[in-house]
């Protein structure tokens, strides 16, 4: 599909300018000069950082201006049309349709390669009251405007109380910035464990007492039933307890934007849209990454999703390349994953225990806790490491770590050993930089590596 010099530019249509459309965009007019990008984005302004949303509310970062980036249009190349939304994609003709939100206006946009980056829309409970009370005290934080009437509702409240209704990491991030705004704050979940997607059981009692520590309440295990209020929010119903309260926020997953995928007839399967190692759908021409797709593990290639910004970025350039015409792969996700919680650092990447097991393997844990300096340094934190590996060889299949210090670089190491194949062996062999101040001489990840194979019974690594 390399366009010749007499032929017209390589029209490539992105939907959707987050952080997975943008980076399409930059891999294919990176890759062929003979190409032309036109987004379709429904704000009026160009990109945000969802991430930082919660940082915002917790007073970290300032305002919400700060969030937003400009991505300048280049004359020929680059097209922005903001304040539009693409409402259907005809693959036969190649076309996609959208609809000028200011004018009404409904324009037919040609296309040689579509990529479809429409993201996640915050998941509302099916319980009594809650779509009862969607803008009036129930709030989500996924965007500016969502989030910047959560801190309205902030400033006038009258009961000083919020419930959080999830305990991943957008929840307990908004918890402790609601927390740190002066609230009193309950955060409920129906199962007993935080991350239950990225942490064993076993490393969420440090998380809890966390929260508690913060003078959050933490109701896990128990979950929300209803909410109550005559024209607003009043109460909520937590395990047979009423809880007077004038602000939920509803942080219990993102379901992927897949509608316009569903109009050009691309395969989708439990809610997320299906694509090849090029990031491409069923339909010929047309690519989807980020939040709305179904990809596969980079450690077995079985299906699964990751919808961090992360993995959208990495599948854009994918798409992006192979749209203008290139050939590239996917290596697929690892869900590497950090939240700061607090002071508190969390972590994973890789398979948890119980999703090894589910996989196949004949998988073990194994646990250590160690200060992340010297004792002779002035406060040294714990850090809590877990690493998941295949008992027949001490094959890493995962890890976690949960610390005030230092749980984000470690996974790191983890992520990419992983990436590598690498085995416990090698983690206890790695020659890791050492400084009293930063790490101790024998840090914590040649540790578990070394307690690793002492309770696998693996013996010593044979001379080559």
């Amino acid at each position: 599909m390399m366009p010749t010099d007499k032929q017209k530019p390589l029209d490539i249509v992105i939907v959707g300018l987050g952080a997975g459309g943008l980076y399409a965009s930059r891999a294919a007019l990176g890759f062929e000069r003979k190409c032309r990008v036109t987004f379709i984005e429904k704000r009026d302004f160009d990109q945000f950082s969802p991430c930082g949303l919660p940082f915002v509310i917790e007073g970290v970062v300032a305002d919400f201006e700060a969030l937003k980036y400009h991505v300048p249009e280049v004359k020929n190349r680059l097209i922005k049309l903001l304040r539009h939304e693409a409402v259907s994609a005809d693959p036969r003709k190649r076309i996609v349709t959208a609809v000028d939100l200011t004018t009404s206006e409904e324009k037919a946009i040609p296309y040689d390669a579509l990529i479809l980056a429409t993201g996640a829309s915050p998941v509302n409970l099916p319980i009594p009251g809650a779509q009862k009370f969607l803008g009036k005290g129930i709030h989500f934080v996924s965007d500016i405007e969502n989030s910047r009437a959560l801190l309205m509702a902030v400033a006038s409240s009258r009961k000083k109380r919020a419930v959080v209704v999830g305990g991943g990491a957008s929840g307990l991030e908004v918890a402790v910035g609601l927390r740190r705004r002066g609230l009193d704050v309950i955060v409920t979940k129906r199962t007993p464990a935080p991350f239950p997607r990225n942490l064993d059981p076993e490393m969420g009692q440090a998380i809890v007492d966390h929260l508690k520590a913060h003078g959050i309440r933490v109701l896990f295990g128990k979950g929300i039933s209803r909410i109550d209020g005559d024209r607003q929010v009043e109460s909520v119903e937590i395990a047979g307890e009423t809880i007077p309260c004038d602000i939920v926020v509803m942080a219990v997953g993102m379901r992927g934007n897949t509608r316009l995928a569903e109009t050009a007839g691309a395969a989708i399967h439990q809610g997320l849209v299906t694509v090849n190692n090029r990031m491409e759908t069923s339909v010929k021409g047309i690519y989807a990454i980020g939040d709305l797709v179904r990809t596969y593990s980079r450690i077995d290639r079985t299906p699964a999703a990751m919808q961090l910004a992360t993995s959208a970025y990495r599948q854009g350039i994918t798409a992006g390349i192979n749209a203008a015409g290139g050939h590239t792969a996917y290596p697929g996700v690892l869900n590497t994953f950090l939240t700061v919680v607090g002071d508190l650092e969390i972590a994973s990447t890789g398979y948890t225990l119980e999703t090894a097991k589910e996989r196949g393997y004949d998988a073990r844990a194994v646990s250590t806790r160690r200060e992340v300096r010297p004792h002779y340094m002035p406060d040294a934190p714990e850090i809590h490491l877990r690493v998941i590996v295949a008992a027949e060889n001490g094959k890493i299949l995962g890890a976690q770590a949960v610390g005030k210090e230092g749980a984000g670089w470690r996974i790191n190491l983890f992520a990419l050993a992983i990436h590598g194949g690498m085995t416990l062996y090698d983690l206890q062999d790695a020659e890791l930089a050492y400084n009293p101040p930063v790490s101790q001489m024998y840090d914590a990840v040649s540790q578990v590596a070394e307690v690793g194979l002492k309770r696998l019974g693996l013996p010593p690594r044979a001379c080559k």
